[in-house]
């Protein structure tokens, strides 16, 4: 990706000209009270059992859900397992928001890192799962309470935005209670989304800092322009503005404002994802995702700062093919979804591509709607499954039917969709929307500055290793026009990893169960209600502070 090395008095910051920019890591080590992660879980339960725009929006989020939950394995209570409600609530946030959630994603953590300070950000997922399994037993999480967990995690990420929203009326001397006008709310939301996007530290700003800052934008990104005009068309979405009257703006509308924004911000940013993958499908000649070093190189050795990560970070982060050891190449999509092309910060998430792969296997698990299908109705179905690069109907080729039967042989002749062999199955059918997934373990999905710091290696790829790859003289790459020739070129590993173990058939006798949720959540409610209490007993503070799993998706 297109990189540029600006370095102020007071920041340093990566520019890409496709205006992509890497999360900062300075908002990582930001915490939370475990009052507020209780009393968000709090709402949300009674949100459950209510009735208003809490509740609306916990069903908006199991009709979202539904469709995977009936897909996903369960266990004998017919419920989600524990890493299985990771795997699902990471699918769901990138899938709604672009929000790689830090605690759910390829590289999250189980334990909690809690203290005197309160829990670390990236931790709050596994302590909010933690509080739902212990309040359940082992009987796992249904439908219902991972719709209530999804809408705490959300709950908590809207107080982020408060707080942070309340750290520039602060910059700017001015009090909550106080009603502001069009430009100075325009600059207020400026401030905000500079923060935002290059992961300053609100509370480390001075009013002439946020305004040099703010100057400096257009240079820094040079999707400004666009991403004030949605900050402006949100404003005005959510306001009332009236031609005669000249508006005014309370912090209340304005913290509703900036929810609305983070929510939205990544389907705005993903146009800068599709125009990234157009520049990258143009090198690729062959159709099957992949683009040699030496065209990824070849417009930085002609000046323009663009695809410039080192080798070692491209094989870190899963995004490089070497199976041909003479010619690798770049996978585009575990390129485009790499953390190279995460931006924007929050103490909770990076806003990243949407994986168009999502889409795809969300239509094979609602018609499915069960763990596993047979090859032949898979295959029926992806014939007639368009992508944004593979037309319909489509006959499979021998080659993609054989690897299906293979996958099924190895489980009783049915094939699990949530398993890496049919995952590298959809990379082969569709190699342009679908990550190759790699053995868990072999890569990691860190940032550069993260990588850099860890190994003492150099991200970004020297002049040297540039001019390495793009002066080798390499035949051009002959057109296949047998879709099963191409599909033979791509690597195939016979790992298998499942998601879970097979679960053993729902006992019957086990429904009465399900009868008790209601009850179950009433008791979330009263243990949360007292937990609360105990902490204000206890004088306890509130402060939001300015073994890895690896998920197949």
């Amino acid at each position: 990706m297109t990189l540029a090395l600006i370095i102020f008095s007071f920041c340093l910051v990566h520019v890409y000209s496709t205006d992509f920019l890497k999360a900062s890591p300075k908002e990582r080590n930001e915490r939370v009270t475990e009052e507020d992660i209780r009393s968000s879980l709090l709402e949300e339960v009674e949100g459950a059992l209510g009735e208003g725009s809490a509740t609306n929006r916990l069903r908006l989020l199991e009709a979202t859900l539904k469709p995977m939950f009936d897909s996903l394995p369960k266990n004998e209570q017919g419920n989600l397992d524990h890493r299985v409600v990771r795997y699902a609530l990471h699918r769901l946030f990138v899938m709604r928001h672009g929000w790689n959630i830090r605690g759910l994603g390829f590289h999250s953590a189980e334990s909690n890192v809690s203290s005197t300070e309160g829990i670390l950000k990236d931790q709050v997922p596994a302590y909010l799962q933690d509080m739902f399994e212990k309040e359940l037993g082992a009987k796992g999480l249904g439908l219902r309470e991972l719709a209530v967990m999804a809408a705490a995690l959300e709950h908590l990420i809207h107080k982020e935005a408060v707080v942070k929203l309340g750290s520039v009326f602060k910059i700017f001397k001015t009090f909550p209670t106080a009603k502001v006008t069009e430009a100075r709310a325009n600059e207020m939301l400026d401030t905000y989304m500079t923060a935002f996007i290059l992961g300053e530290n609100l509370a480390n700003l001075t009013l002439y800092e946020a305004r040099s800052l703010n100057d400096d934008m257009p240079e820094l990104f040079k999707s400004w322009g666009e991403t004030q005009a949605l900050v402006r068309r949100i404003r005005s979405n959510m306001t009332e503005e009236s031609k005669n009257i000249a508006p005014r703006y309370t912090f209340s509308s304005l913290a509703k404002i900036v929810q609305a924004i983070g929510e939205e911000y990544g389907t705005f940013q993903n146009l800068e994802c599709h125009q990234l993958k157009s520049a990258l499908v143009k090198m690729d000649s062959t159709g099957n995702g992949r683009v040699k070093l030496s065209d990824f190189y070849r417009p930085s050795s002609g000046g323009d700062w663009q695809f410039q990560e080192s080798v070692a970070y491209l094989r870190h982060v899963g995004a490089l093919d070497e199976s041909d050891a003479d010619s690798k190449s770049v996978i585009i999509v575990n390129y485009l979804h790499s953390q190279a092309n995460c931006i924007a910060s929050s103490g909770y998430y990076s806003v990243c591509c949407k994986d168009e792969c999502e889409s795809l296997l969300g239509y094979v698990e609602e018609k499915v709607a069960a763990p596993e299908a047979t090859p032949a109705t898979l295959a029926a179905l992806v014939e007639n499954l368009p992508s944004a690069s593979v037309e319909v109907p489509r006959k499979l080729s021998p080659h993609l039917l054989t690897r299906l039967d293979d996958i099924a042989a190895l489980h009783n002749g049915v094939v699990p969709l949530h398993a890496r062999l049919f995952s590298q199955w959809m990379h082969h059918a569709y190699p342009r929307e679908c990550p190759y997934p790699h053995v868990s373990g072999t890569t990691s999905q860190q940032d550069m500055d993260e990588w850099a710091m860890e190994t003492g290696l150099e991200s970004l790829a020297s002049d040297e290793e540039i001019r390495t790859f793009t002066s080798a003289e390499e035949p051009l790459a002959k057109e296949q026009e047998e879709g099963d020739r191409i599909m033979a070129s791509l690597p195939w590993s016979p790992e298998e990893e499942l998601l879970v173990v097979r679960a053993t058939p729902r006992d019957k006798g086990l429904s009465s169960l399900f009868s008790l949720r209601p009850l179950i959540l009433l008791m979330l409610i009263a243990s949360s209600a007292m937990a609360i209490m105990q902490m204000f007993k206890t004088g306890s503070e509130t402060c939001i502070d300015g073994s890895n799993h690896k998920f197949l998706v």
